[in-house]
């Protein structure tokens, strides 16, 4: 078990760094178009379309790190209160919901990304197929199950993962 959680560890990782730097290309090409706008009298039409798939690459490929951490956004001031096998019960039952609806969204995505293709529609600015912004949303559904399985799997817990996280703080 621990080399499974070495390796998704090391991917969540690659995952992190790679909407980082994403985050780091969105500032840029903000900075170079507020140059571009007020210093050049030019703008790039592209810009504001380019930032936004940006964005959203970023958000659901962290998702999968934000899954397998245990980090995901959650009310648990009242189900902390309660006794540790409640919690459980309650922690597996939520991860359930999740597991759930994840695959269903990407069961659901799948035929919409397939006529996406089929239709190669693209962004109106930066003629960017269509098929690519949006397939990194299934795709981080389906990677933040695999994250979600794997975890439940190797013991690591939401719970403890966020005990571990407000430690290290």
């Amino acid at each position: 078990m621990n080399a499974t959680r070495r390796v998704i560890d090391s991917a969540t990782r690659v995952l992190r760094v790679i909407s980082a730097m994403m985050l780091v290309a969105i500032v840029v090409i903000n900075a170079a178009n507020v140059v571009a706008r007020y210093v050049l009298n030019s703008p790039f039409s592209w810009g504001e379309e380019v930032m936004l798939f940006l964005m959203i690459v970023a958000i659901f490929l962290s998702s999968p790190a934000v899954t397998w951490d245990g980090a995901n956004i959650r009310m648990d001031i009242l189900a902390r209160a309660l006794p540790v096998a409640v919690r459980r019960v309650l922690e597996a039952l939520a991860d359930l919901v999740s597991l759930g609806v994840a695959a269903l969204l990407v069961y659901a995505s799948v035929p919409i990304i397939q006529q996406l293709l089929e239709f190669d529609q693209r962004s109106q600015a930066a003629e960017i197929p269509m098929a690519l912004p949006q397939g990194v949303i299934p795709l981080g559904f389906a990677l933040s199950v695999i994250a979600l399985i794997a975890r439940e799997l190797s013991g690591k817990t939401a719970e403890q993962a966020a005990d571990a996280q407000a430690a290290s703080e």
